[in-house]
This record gives structure tokens, sequence and C-alpha cells, in this order.
């Protein structure tokens, strides 16, 4: 209202401070406001197709407060996920949607492929948010089939920085697989099993992170309150084919090999050699 501040300088000019309209409206007053807006026609007409996402939510909502009038009033006041996602940002694969799931019951994080990279501080920190504060009991990385980021990778193809870049840690996957992978003859087939493969290993990319070790250890020592080490790692792959998620059965250990020590970040004497083998 008309504020006004000295000068950094200690100068006795005064600087007077804009005076803007209040920004809090209520949201049906916001949709309004953008139909007001001057814009070209065509530019009229692309933004209107955002419109119909509020539509959706206004059905959503409704239909929502009909089968549980309680439900917003629960899920506002917190969240207490048992799962992390990791999963990839292609369309046709919102975690959500494969499981029939509500909002509070994922925490997720999705991009291209799936990875799971150890200096994406984005994934970083949704790892150790998940593992520290929400404290998750399972972590799933879920690939797809039919999926662009695999093939990019695949090909033969500069597809340019950053995304190149990104796609140089799926080469990786190819590159320890190769024998495996040349000798499927069936391309659809030796692509399935290449998102297969990309999967597992970014599963064994998060048992080399600090988040994990650290809280699998801890949970470990405390069997009796646990029951087991914490959080279970899963490597799963959804076909948009069938509208099939399918659980990939992996033993870890047998896919680090006499690796697994390269990877050990703690030396906790605190636990046998069987709870060591457990953790990881």
């Amino acid at each position: 209202f008309g504020r006004s501040l000295r000068a950094f300088s200690g100068e006795s000019r005064e600087m007077k401070i804009p005076q803007y309209l209040n920004s809090w409206v209520e949201p049906e007053a916001l949709w309004e406001f953008n139909d007001t807006m001057e814009r070209t026609n065509a530019a009229k007409q692309a933004d209107a197709e955002i419109g119909e996402l509020g539509d959706r939510n206004k059905a959503w909502q409704k239909e929502t407060l009909k089968q549980d009038p309680e439900f917003f009033k629960r899920i506002g006041q917190g969240q207490a996920p048992k799962y992390l996602w990791i999963g990839c940002a292609d369309s046709r694969v919102a975690a959500e949607n494969l499981i029939g799931g509500k909002p509070g019951e994922l925490f997720t994080h999705r991009n291209i492929a799936n990875m799971v990279v150890a200096t994406d501080t984005n994934l970083r920190s949704v790892l150790q948010y998940a593992v520290d504060v929400l404290q998750v009991r399972h972590i799933i990385v879920c690939g797809h089939y039919d999926c662009g980021g695999v093939k990019a990778a695949c090909s033969v193809k500069d597809h340019a920085l950053p995304l190149e870049s990104w796609l140089s840690g799926i080469r990786d996957v190819y590159r320890l697989h190769r024998e495996e992978l040349d000798a499927i003859d069936c391309p659809d087939e030796r692509h399935k099993r290449m998102v297969e493969l990309n999967v597992i290993e970014q599963c064994l990319n998060l048992f080399k992170t600090s988040d994990i070790q650290r809280r699998r250890r801890y949970t470990a020592s405390r069997i009796e309150e646990f029951g087991c080490a914490l959080p279970r790692v899963h490597a799963m792959v959804f076909s948009p084919a069938d509208g099939i998620l399918r659980r990939l059965n992996v033993d870890y250990k047998k896919h680090l090999g006499d690796s697994i020590d390269v990877y050990h970040l703690y030396d906790d004497p605190l636990l046998d050699a069987a709870e060591l083998d457990e953790v990881i």
C-alpha cells in the first residue's frame, strides 16, 4: 500500500515499490480470466484445449467426493505412501493408472526410460526423501515395452545433447548384455529383452546408492522391528499392448556377482555375514 524503501546506499532518495493486484483468486476465476485475455484466434483455439483439463478435474473431484466424502480431507493432512515408483515419462504409463491407484498411494519419479543415474540430482533428491523421510517399504523400477528411449539408444544416430548424454546410460546396458541380446533374432523380442535388462540394471543402480545401503542396513539390524531389510526393490515391466504389469524375478546378487563388495559403502561389524548378504 504505497510502501517505500530507502536506497541501500544510504541516500534519502526513496524507491517506490510497484503495487500489484491481489493475485489470489478462486480457481474458477482463473479459468475465466484466461478466457478474457487478448490473444489471436489461433492462440485462443490452442488455449481452449487446456480448458478441458479444468472440466475433467471438476468431474473427477465431484465423483471422488460422491464415493468418499472424506477423501480430500484425509489426503490434505499429508502423505504416507508405501511405494516409490520410478517409471518412464511416456504418456501411456502413468503409475497410478497402471495399478488403479489413488492420490497418496505412490511417491513417483519419471524420466526417459526409467533411469537411475547416480549423478542425477533430481532422482537422488526424490530417492533420499522417499527413503529417509517417507520411509517407503518398496521401490519399484518400472519400464515398458515399446519404449522410445530404449529404441533411440539402440539406434545408430546422434540425438544431440542433452538427450544423447542421457541415452548413453542405456547404451551401457546394451554393452553389458550384448552377447545375450545379439543372440535374439526377432527385433521385437530383442527390444523387449533390452527393456527388461534396462530395468534390472536400474534396480542394481539403486543398490549402489548410499541412500539404499544406509536404510537397508539400519532396518536389517532391527529385524525384530522391521522384519527384513527395507526398502525392497522390485523390477517390473508394463506392456501398453495388453495392459498387463509384469514383475521380473531377479537375483540381484547373481547379477552383481563378485563385484558386490565394490559397491559396499559401509562396513558394519554389528551385522553378521548372513545379514550382510540380506542387505545387498
